[in-house]
């Protein structure tokens, strides 16, 4: 019993502590704060990846590159046409969510030497959302259901915006970055072989990976002091009536879930008479979601598999704290209890 306390109490610091760390840039991430009881939210999604070319030294290629350190970053208003893209791919991942005032925030590093170019890219969504209610109430007493697909949403394709001082910038693909800064090198990469094009049109924006874990297998935690809200500030941060915060995290490493695997992928291709080697790797996955309200995993029968938040205002169907703030109180309770016999015990002495 004592051992099965001290690993609870330890999993319950490591949980914690791993929340607190969960705005670290990553990988592919998203970052939410919902009001299912308002149906608004705010949401951030940012999708990472590297790119490795190694190529022989001396080559056209490496008199192109050797020495090269350029960045292109921006941060532009979405417009209603690459909005639309974005809420078509989040009905194709069968969401209700819908983005409005969107920004996107790209960030694209080239940094080549005598042997080899590296490519970074991150591109971020910053928006207000709504649409995830799946009914509506006005009482408080009543279950909402939220939808939970749209974590995993993918955005095919380029997405092409106009940024200051770069043009016309591609912020969803690999190839855009060198469209943008080498557009002769860019297309010779593209006509190199099918391999080769699939990695430089590998969507940045890729959410498949947090959509593919089930939200059993996330850490949940139960926050009744609202002090988890990471988007102070940004929404009207009125949680209404929500007496309590759940916070949903994925990315931690545990006993249960392992750690999340990262991808990655490679190819030949020979570019002006030089034989290089192409290699994309992509983070793992690493995602918090805030929802306002005590919250249990349900499931819509006429949604088959797709799951289902139900979302209650005042813990109806719950008798005192959360099982988890009810553990961890009663866990320190006993501790605390332990603490003092000692004293005492070593105050008779």
């Amino acid at each position: 019993m004592a051992r099965t306390s001290i690993a609870t109490v330890a999993i319950g610091a490591i949980l914690v502590s791993g929340l607190l760390g969960a705005n670290a840039a990553q990988a592919a991430q998203i970052n939410a704060f919902l009001i299912p009881e308002h149906d608004e939210g705010y949401a951030k999604f940012m999708g990472l990846k590297f790119i490795q070319i190694k190529y022989p030294q001396g080559s056209d290629v490496a008199n192109v590159f050797d020495g090269v350190n350029q960045k292109i970053e921006f941060t532009v208003p979405l417009t209603a046409e690459q909005l639309q893209q974005v809420n078509r791919a989040l009905l194709e991942s069968n969401s209700p969510m819908q983005l409005a005032n969107a920004n996107v925030t790209y960030s694209g590093t080239i940094r080549g030497s005598h042997d080899t170019l590296t490519l970074a890219y991150r591109t971020e969504l910053d928006a207000l959302v709504s649409g995830y209610v799946l009914n509506r109430s006005d009482n408080s007493t009543e279950t909402i259901l939220v939808d939970s697909n749209w974590r995993g949403f993918v955005i095919e394709g380029p997405v092409i915006v106009d940024a200051e001082q770069h043009g016309q910038v591609n912020v969803n693909e690999p190839i855009g970055l060198l469209q943008a800064a080498f557009p002769e090198f860019a297309q010779k990469l593209m006509d190199a072989n099918s391999e080769t094009k699939a990695i430089m049109t590998e969507p940045i924006l890729d959410f498949g990976d947090i959509g593919r874990m089930p939200l059993e297998r996330w850490h949940i935690l139960f926050d009744p002091t609202i002090s988890q809200a990471s988007v102070k500030g940004v929404i009207n941060t009125d949680i209404g009536r929500a007496k309590v915060l759940s916070v949903y995290s994925l990315g931690e490493c545990s006993i249960r879930e392992g750690c999340p695997e990262p991808r990655e992928a490679d190819s030949t291709a020979s570019i002006d008479g030089s034989d290089l080697r192409v290699h994309i790797s992509t983070p793992q996955p690493n995602a918090q979601i805030e929802i306002a309200g005590y919250t249990t995993l349900e499931t819509k029968p006429e949604n088959g598999d797709l799951e289902v938040i139900g979302v209650n205002l005042d813990q109806q169907g719950t008798v005192g704290p959360p099982l988890f703030t009810m553990q961890v109180l009663l866990i320190l309770g006993g501790m605390m209890g332990a603490v003092a016999i000692i004293v005492l015990y070593k105050a008779r002495k």
